[in-house]
């Protein structure tokens, strides 16, 4: 969470804010940095491997671009959780789809259901759950499947503004 702007918005000490800001570091979501995908699945099966003693080469194809596609609500957290799962239940030694969570897969069939819908469709949709979660975009974005930037994009496309009554 961007803590400067809890302090802002006043949830959040400033003087607690001050005590832990030693180092800054800005780290773009795993959605924005979809290219480190394939060295954390590396990364993850090697940490994997050895604490489930097992000897897992890596993804199928079909669950790369699952992954790839897929917005990382979570970040890395998320990707490292989706790869214990399917650790668990894989023994063979690639990964294929009936191993990563069901969240994940359903996701990547809802996607491409959502790209092929006319754009009053999606409109009406995307209208319909800012509504739903009363302009919260993060949840907004969440529901629909999609990252808060690909939502912005999609308002910005669509012209679609905040209600007074949601300000």
């Amino acid at each position: 969470q961007d803590l400067r702007d809890k302090v802002r918005k006043g949830e959040f000490r400033e003087d607690l804010y001050y005590r832990l800001k030693v180092v800054e570091i800005e780290l773009p979501p795993l959605r924005e940095r979809l290219e480190d995908i394939p060295m954390l699945v590396s990364h993850f099966c090697t940490v994997f491997n050895k604490g489930f003693k097992k000897n897992i080469e890596g993804l199928s194809d079909e669950v790369l671009r699952v992954f790839m596609g897929y917005s990382w609500p979570g970040n890395v957290r998320e990707l490292e959780h989706a790869m214990e799962h399917a650790f668990v239940l894989c023994h063979r030694r690639i990964i294929t789809l009936e191993q990563i969570p069901p969240g994940i897969r359903e996701h990547s069939r809802t996607a491409r259901v959502v790209f092929e819908r006319a754009p009053s469709e999606e409109v009406q949709e995307i209208q319909e759950v800012l509504d739903k979660t009363g302009w919260n975009l993060a949840r907004a974005a969440r529901l629909l499947g999609i990252g808060r930037q690909t939502l912005y994009r999609k308002l910005h496309k669509y012209k679609l503004s905040k209600p007074p009554e949601y300000m």
